[in-house]
């Protein structure tokens, strides 16, 4: 049993170490998008924690002009 539990963390080691391999061979281009993926991710997690709470209040404007670019996309 104990050499199963080593080569699990061997195993789990030798992922970490290829992650961590992958973020310093990554471009700066794919390092910026990632931060924006986790920025985004952020400010859905916020949006969404506002609405549950009752404290969001929509921009009407913001979305009439959402709408509006909907249907006519020269807009």
């Amino acid at each position: 049993m104990k050499r199963h539990d080593e080569r699990r963390d061997e195993c789990a080691a030798s992922v970490e170490t290829e992650r961590v391999f992958e973020g310093f061979d990554a471009s700066r281009s794919e390092r910026l998008r990632k931060e924006e993926e986790d920025e985004r991710a952020r400010r859905i997690a916020k949006l969404k924690s506002e609405i549950l709470s009752g404290q969001y209040r929509p921009d009407v404007k913001d979305i009439a002009r959402l709408l509006t670019s909907a249907m006519d996309p020269t807009l």
